[in-house]
């Protein structure tokens, strides 16, 4: 049995849902948030990194270039409709960084750390390097997908993508 799609998601075409945008923490399918949410905009005047931003039929999305998330809640407290909602069982979201080693100032042999400071999960790690400059590597499975080091890369080597 397929999962229901949004008629945003039919509508573009995108009935595996990974065009879909990525939406507020605790927002759930994205079906289920498109039908819930009235597109308040409380939960963009709440956030306090202002990283929930309007987007299209003004529905939320998160935009890390301002910022990242810090998981606080604000936003789910300002939702009246409860479209996003914490469930104990329920991780804030599905979404990942991933370093793009082409773009990325360490694997170019230049000395860069923008990436491993900010992870306060230390899902980013510095791998040394025989004579040469350590590399971050991504461990996926502690990545909490915050967005801290998506905004302080210098190259945009980093993407958040949703799982």
């Amino acid at each position: 049995m397929s999962a229901a799609i949004s008629r945003m998601q039919f509508l573009r075409g995108d009935y595996s849902g990974r065009d879909a945008p990525i939406r507020p923490p605790w927002s759930g399918t994205e079906n289920e948030f498109t039908q819930q949410c009235d597109a308040c905009g409380e939960c963009v005047e709440r956030c306090p990194t202002k990283i929930i931003h309007k987007g299209r039929a003004g529905y939320p999305i998160i935009k890390f270039d301002t910022g990242e998330c810090l998981f606080c809640g604000d936003c789910v407290d300002a939702c009246e409709t409860n479209a996003l909602a914490v469930n104990n069982n329920q991780l804030p979201w599905a979404v990942t960084a991933f370093i793009n080693t082409g773009n990325c100032l360490a694997h170019k042999n230049t000395e860069c750390r923008s990436c491993y400071d900010p992870c306060e999960a230390k899902s980013i790690s510095m791998i040394p390097r025989l004579g040469g400059v350590t590399i971050p590597t991504l461990n996926t499975s502690l990545c909490t997908g915050c967005g801290a080091c998506f905004a302080v890369c210098p190259t945009q080597a980093i993407s958040m993508t949703k799982n």
